[in-house]
Parts: structure tokens; C-alpha cells; sequence
């Protein structure tokens, strides 16, 4: 009987990860969507932009520093000393905001085609969670520049949110990891915006292409 149960285990566990993998490249594709106009290819397109930011994220963390001062002599650094570092800050920078462009795009087009209703109502979930999660991402990574513009844009973010009600205060400390915002939050945003949030937006991006392959949608939410 536990032989039935790990077999049966296993063979469940090895259909996810089929099931993901013929998402991402399915054994048959009807005819009518592998038409460019049906999809615009978007969620596609976004899966690949995310992984850009990856790389170009970690190779833009050899350079970078926190600190009050050494987080934006560290930009400039990267900008005009380091070799192909204006290149590669211009692709994590320009990625981010593409990102969050073909996300929106992404769901209009959703809408649009009413593909969030019935069975499908909990992937239009993730997808909106994902959306929040990216701008919050881009926003995170343009405190972390820490020049005279993005800290009174942080200081202003962070105030709004002290001003929430009973949980204001905690929330606050949690993100900024301070009672008061400044050069001593930047550790605490460089966390979230290089670790916490990309595992998180990865982990939900994974269980949206499984749940579509799930219900035998494959191309209609690309």
C-alpha cells in the first residue's frame, strides 16, 4: 500500500513538472493562436524580461553599495567607470519599466477577451498580485539610486505610509526597516528589491504558468 501511495506521489509530481514544461513549449498549438495577434505574445514577454532583470540585477550587485553616500557614488560609478556598466543599468533600468508596461498591456488584453472569468477568475488573481509586485519592484529599485530626487520620492511613499491606520508604524519599520526614513533604510529596500520580492514574483509566475497548462488553456493567457 505505501508503494501505491509514493508511486502515485511521484507520478503526480513529475506531471507538474510536465505540465510546465509543455507550457512553456507544448507539444501541439492550435492553429488559430500561433497567429501574433492573438496574444501579442505579452506574458511571454514579460516571463522574458523578468529573467533579464535577473541577470543583469546580479551583475549590477557587484557594484552596488548601501549607505548614505556610497549607494549613489556606486551608481555613478557603475554609469562611468565600470566597463559596460552604463549598458548593463540602461537594460535593468529600461527592463523594469517595459515590465510593468507589458503586464498592464497583458491584462487589458485579458480583459478585453474576458479570459479572467469562471475556472480562470484565480490566475486574473495571481496576475494582478504580479502587477502590484513589479511596481512595487521598480519603484523599490529607483530608492535604491538615493540622490536628491528618489529620497524625497521615498520620503513621501514611506510618510503615506505611516499614515495607515493601527498598522501604519509596523509596516513602515518592516519595510524600512527604521521608525524614520533614510540614508539607514536603504539596506533594508536593497533586501526587498534584490531578494524578497524577485523570489516572491517568481514563485507566483511559476503557478500561473502551471495553473493555465492546468486547465488546457496553453496560449490563451501568453
Amino acid at each position: 500500500m505505501a508503494t501505491l501511495v509514493r508511486d502515485g506521489q511521484e507520478k503526480k509530481r513529475r506531471g507538474g513538472v510536465i505540465d510546465l514544461l509543455a507550457h512553456v513549449h507544448p507539444p501541439w498549438i492550435p492553429r488559430k493562436r500561433v497567429r501574433l495577434t492573438f496574444t501579442f505574445c505579452m506574458g511571454g514577454l514579460s516571463a522574458y524580461l523578468f529573467f533579464v532583470l535577473a541577470l543583469t540585477g546580479v551583475l549590477l550587485m557587484f557594484h552596488y553599495r548601501t549607505g548614505a553616500d556610497a549607494a549613489y557614488l556606486s551608481v555613478r560609478e557603475i554609469t562611468e567607470l565600470v566597463p559596460y556598466g552604463e549598458l548593463i543599468r540602461s537594460l535593468h533600468y529600461w527592463g523594469g519599466q517595459w515590465l510593468v508596461l507589458l503586464i498592464l498591456f497583458h491584462m487589458i488584453r485579458v480583459v478585453l477577451t474576458g479570459s479572467y472569468q469562471g475556472a480562470k477568475r484565480w490566475i486574473w488573481v495571481v496576475g494582478v498580485l504580479l502587477l502590484g509586485l513589479v511596481v512595487i519592484i521598480d519603484f523599490s529599485g529607483y530608492l535604491l539610486r538615493f540622490d536628491r530626487d528618489t529620497y524625497w520620492a521615498g520620503f513621501v511613499a514611506f510618510g503615506v505610509i505611516r499614515e495607515i491606520p493601527y498598522v501604519g508604524d509596523g509596516l513602515h519599520r518592516l519595510l524600512a526597516g527604521t521608525s524614520t526614513y533614510g540614508p539607514a533604510s536603504i539596506p533594508r529596500i536593497y533586501l526587498w528589491h534584490c531578494v524578497v520580492l524577485p523570489m516572491t514574483v517568481l514563485g507566483f509566475m511559476l503557478y500561473h504558468f502551471w495553473k493555465v497548462s492546468r486547465l488546457g488553456y496553453m496560449g490563451r493567457f501568453l
